[in-house]
């Protein structure tokens, strides 16, 4: 009686874990095409390289999703569009000034430090910062990649134009709160532009310095393949090199005779 329960207790353990694993199965690649699964396939967007990303529920890509790196796009716009917003549309929520500076303050503060150490280096393959020396004088320091061309022009356009349109917004702001003669909300909008204007300053030099690089990179190859050139078409290498040979030639042919 006991190996009869002990059996079937076993076959009952047997049979559960079979049917677990049955549930526990996961489906393969075939499955997901055909759908054999008993319902509508999902299958999920995959990303082409050096093309555009697939759909996602039909909104197509975006300028971020095609990015090589999608977090760091969206930071590079994030903080800056954040702090414009909160400047823009507080007034319909009554906050106050020194609210409103103090959020614009740490949001661009973030926006700065994001923009100069981390996205410039990820989107466009350049980094800069300036320290001043023990005499006085400012001394920049700019690091690129070596091969400029590896940067994506999607990631490219997107860094720059995160540089420059938001300036362009804060100056708009400028006149408006000019005229409308809100010299207060000035200190906010003078924060903004000291701290775009700074980073457009740094990496347009870092963007030149690393052209300059490059160019001379050039030029270094270009001389030393026309140096090696013009070695080879000397005449004197020439005349080595047919003597060497031709002595060669000439005891090969005076051995075969003897």
């Amino acid at each position: 009686g006991n190996c009869r329960t002990c059996s079937a207790t076993v076959g009952c353990t047997m049979q559960f874990e079979k049917d677990e694993d049955d549930e526990l199965e996961f489906l393969n690649d075939n499955d997901m095409s055909t759908g054999d699964m008993g319902g509508g396939a999902f299958v999920a967007p995959v990303d082409v390289p050096g093309g555009l990303p697939a759909d996602d529920a039909g909104l197509g890509p975006g300028f971020i999703r095609q990015s090589r790196h999608p977090s760091a796009a969206f930071f590079h716009l994030f903080f800056k569009s954040l702090a414009l917003l909160v400047y823009m549309f507080s007034g319909l929520f009554g906050f106050d000034f020194i609210f409103v500076c103090v959020i614009c303050i740490l949001l661009l503060a973030f926006d700065f430090w994001t923009v100069k150490n981390v996205t410039g280096r990820l989107l466009v393959g350049l980094r800069w910062w300036n320290y001043v020396k023990e005499d006085g004088t400012n001394e920049w320091v700019f690091e690129s990649l070596e091969n400029m061309s590896e940067v994506n022009a999607n990631d490219s356009r997107v860094f720059w134009m995160g540089l420059y349109v938001p300036v362009a917004v804060w100056t708009g702001l400028l006149v408006i709160d000019t005229l409308k003669l809100q010299f207060q909300w000035l200190i906010v909008v003078f924060i903004a532009l000291s701290m775009h204007v700074a980073n457009i300053i740094g990496y347009t030099k870092c963007s030149s310095d690393a052209k300059a690089k490059m160019k001379n990179m050039m030029d270094q190859g270009t001389a030393g393949f026309s140096a090696m050139k013009m070695f080879a078409g000397s005449s004197a290498v020439q005349s080595a090199f047919s003597g060497l040979f031709g002595g060669n030639s000439s005891s090969q042919t005076q051995s075969v005779v003897v």
